[in-house]
Formats: C-alpha cells, sequence, structure tokens
C-alpha cells in the first residue's frame, strides 16, 4: 500500500510549472509511493513513476515545440481527404502529430516503474473508459502508447491505437484517477499539484480557430473535472476531520471507516500562460514559480 500519493492536474506547457513543485519536493526528501495524473500531469507522472524526476527540470528547460507539436500542413491535409474519400489513403484524425512527443517520451522515461502510476484513456469509438494502472517493477514500454492516448485532445491530436481501439483524453469522460488511487492505497499523505489557481476562474484566452477552440474546450474541461473532484475531496476530508474531533466515526457503504488525510496543495500564485507555448522562456519562467510555490495544507 502507497503512503505517500502525488496527484496532478492537465495543463499542457504549464506542466513546467508541475516539474518545479517536483523538484521543490525532491530536494526536500519527500517521495511518493504513488503517482496519478490526467493530460501533462500524466507525463510529468510517469517520469516520477519510472525514477526519473530529478530530471524534469532539464527536459523541460530542453523542451523544443517541434517535439512535442508537429502540425500538419492544410494543403497536405486536404490532399489527404480527398485520397481518403477515394480510397487510397487513411483520413488523418487531428491537426498534430503526436509521434514527436512518443519519441521524446521513449528516450526520456526510466527503465522500469519504481511506484505505482495510474492515467486514464476513452474509447472514441465506444466511449467506454479505460484504466491504465502499473506496478513497482514493471518495464513501461507496453504503457507509453496509454500516457500519450492520456494526453490526445480529441481533433488536435491523432487517437492512440490501443490493442485495435482508438483512445483519445480519458477527460473526455469526466474522469480522473484521485478515487482510484484512494480506494487502492489509502494513503497517509497527499500531494496535489495544479497548473491554475484553485476555484478561481479559467484564464482568458483569444481562440483565433478551430485548434483553440478545441483545445480550450478541453482544457476548460479537463480543469473543471479535476477542481470539482478536488472540492469535493476537501469537502468530505473536512466533515470526516470535524466528526473525528467530535469522536464519531463516519463510515463508507462498505461499512469502512472514512480517514482523515493530510492533504496539500501546490498551487501557482500567477499565471502560467498559453497552455500550448513551449518557448524556453515560459518553461523557465514556470519552473522558477514551482520551484518558489507555497504548500497549502488542505
Amino acid at each position: 500500500m502507497a503512503k505517500r500519493v502525488l496527484i496532478m492536474s492537465g495543463g499542457g506547457s504549464k506542466g513546467a510549472f508541475q516539474a518545479g513543485v517536483i523538484e521543490q519536493l525532491n530536494r526536500e526528501g519527500w517521495d511518493p509511493d504513488a503517482v496519478a495524473g490526467i493530460s501533462v500531469g500524466a507525463l510529468n507522472g510517469v517520469m516520477v513513476a519510472t525514477g526519473q524526476s530529478d530530471k524534469l527540470i532539464k527536459i523541460w528547460q530542453d523542451l523544443r515545440e517541434e517535439q512535442v507539436l508537429k502540425k500538419r500542413r492544410i494543403d497536405r491535409q486536404a490532399k489527404n481527404y480527398l485520397l481518403h474519400k477515394i480510397g487510397v489513403e487513411k483520413a488523418t484524425l487531428g491537426f498534430f502529430d503526436n509521434s514527436p512527443l512518443k519519441k521524446k517520451l521513449k528516450e526520456s522515461v526510466g527503465s522500469k516503474f519504481t511506484k505505482h502510476y495510474y492515467c486514464g484513456t476513452v474509447n472514441i469509438e465506444t466511449g467506454a473508459y479505460k484504466e491504465h494502472i502499473a506496478r513497482p517493477m514493471m518495464v513501461p514500454w507496453n504503457y507509453l502508447d496509454a500516457v500519450i492516448a492520456s494526453t490526445a485532445i480529441p481533433v488536435v491530436f491523432d487517437p492512440v491505437n490501443l490493442d485495435g481501439e482508438l483512445h483519445v483524453d480519458g477527460g473526455v469522460r469526466h474522469m480522473n484517477p484521485i478515487g482510484k488511487i484512494l480506494q487502492e492505497h489509502n494513503p497517509d499523505e497527499i500531494i496535489f499539484i495544479t497548473t491554475r489557481k484553485f476555484d478561481e476562474p479559467n484564464e482568458v484566452k483569444k481562440v483565433d480557430d478551430v485548434v483553440d477552440v478545441a483545445i480550450q474546450s478541453l482544457n476548460i474541461l479537463l480543469e473543471e473535472i479535476f477542481m470539482k473532484d478536488l472540492r469535493e475531496f476537501i469537502r468530505i476530508n473536512e466533515l470526516v476531520r470535524q466528526a473525528d474531533e467530535q469522536g464519531a466515526v463516519l463510515k463508507k457503504s462498505n461499512g469502512e471507516p472514512f480517514k482523515v488525510y493530510k492533504a496539500t496543495l501546490y498551487q501557482p500564485d500567477k499565471s502560467l500562460g498559453d497552455s500550448l507555448n513551449f518557448s524556453n522562456e515560459q518553461a523557465n519562467r514556470n519552473i522558477n514559480i514551482g520551484l518558489e510555490a507555497e504548500p497549502i495544507d488542505l
């Protein structure tokens, strides 16, 4: 059973902030036994879960846009569409090719899992949610496609083929791994890392085209799901704490008592910028914000 759990939200390039917080935790000697994340939180999470958390800062500092985003040219998309209609080629299913991201992840991830790891995807054809769970000592290579799929925003990125099924970001089914990881491990300590301030409105973002609309739509959805579940966790934890102080015991439907968790939140104290801005300038700025983030007891 994991005693320490790390749970991270999505946020695209804002994930550099998470890298800064993780480095801060490393310096303080806080090491999780289990890690869960959605979208970029799943990417950072698999690095932590395979023992590569000390390399995250450098990876984000060295990251170039072409290693994450490979936009297809409009003329080639039009040609592909025509060839698809006459049965010559398969249609492209996203504006961006996510093969560069998979290549970067394969180069960076550790050789085996050292911690429990959780992420989720959705079968875009059936709508079925699928959990992807890795255990310590497992090798990561069979999980990388699932990690990439957990970042695949529909329309923006290609769906990922998992065992003959096309999968995308699990957020489209209003799902995240908070409940699952708590259910399986009942940990003593939990740290949440978000990429915007908790319980504040979404930042204003100008949208210029259909890609911007798709990205902003799913970002709003993912953040709201994560924040909603975080609010519910805080509400229940506070009720259990109050009952405990009064000598009462609150129980789950299966008869097990609820537990008061020691929970901490790390959040940015300022805007982290555009979620698709992978410039070195923004990455370094967000890393520094993460290094200096103050823990908030929940």
